[in-house]
């Protein structure tokens, strides 16, 4: 197997120079180039072939969290694995949202950030243990909304959303268009994508189904039956 291609980016020589000299132990990955700040990541990028992305939070000119945002968006084979001295949940669910797959401590062993690398260019996810904790604390106060998972499993966007509710409703194509301010074409085009994405032919399959999958709130459906 070739060996993982990686930029280090970090705008403190020592640290990056020492790291790389570290990781050039690992037989299965090379350091390809390394950057100071975000813009020189963009650079490097338009002139190697990269696996992974080790990048720090905190730079000049463009900070990680941009610098990764660009890179998910222009270079989507690329994986960026976060490497920063900031434990706080605000840094770590920023490099997340930004399309990092990874968030690695400045602490950390050797071992496991080399463990990062290989997991992350390999199509998986790593987080380090220290910050495990505020990630699970994160998405406990973000709360789960089991109908909006659902509905992005199915593709549905916000206004199919808004017509599927309806459609337990004995409302024509028309009435839904005045309810919701759209034409009546352009209700029966989302209806059609709707019954597409659900598999079904008719209203009355997409209310079951809907309810069956819990897009629906069976108690709404009952109440409309009334």
């Amino acid at each position: 197997m070739n060996p993982v291609q990686v930029i280090l980016a970090d705008d403190h020589a020592l640290f990056r120079q020492g790291l790389a000299r570290l990781l050039s132990a690992e037989s299965d990955i090379t350091i390809t180039a390394q950057a100071s700040t975000g813009r020189e990541v963009l650079d490097r990028l338009r002139a190697k072939r990269v696996d992974v992305v080790l990048m720090d939070i905190t730079m000049p000119d463009v900070d990680g969290i941009k610098a990764t945002r660009s890179i998910v968006e222009r270079y989507p084979s690329v994986k960026v694995l976060i490497l920063s001295g900031r434990e706080d949940r605000d840094a770590l669910f920023s490099a997340i949202e930004a399309g990092a797959k990874g968030y690695v401590l400045k602490d950390a062993d050797p071992e496991e950030l080399a463990q990062a690398i290989r997991v992350v260019a390999e199509g998986g996810s790593f987080v380090s243990a220290s910050v495990t904790p505020k990630l699970l604390e994160g998405v406990r106060e973000m709360g789960y909304d089991p109908v909006f998972s659902e509905r992005q499993r199915f593709s549905l966007s916000g206004r199919e959303a808004d017509i599927l509710d309806q459609l337990i409703t004995s409302k024509s194509p028309a009435q839904i268009g005045r309810e919701l301010y759209i034409s009546t074409k352009t209700v029966q085009n989302h209806i059609a994508n709707i019954y597409r994405k659900l598999d079904v032919s008719t209203r009355t399959e997409a209310i079951a189904r809907a309810e069956a999958l819990g897009l629906i709130p069976h108690d709404r459906v009952l109440e409309e039956d009334v």
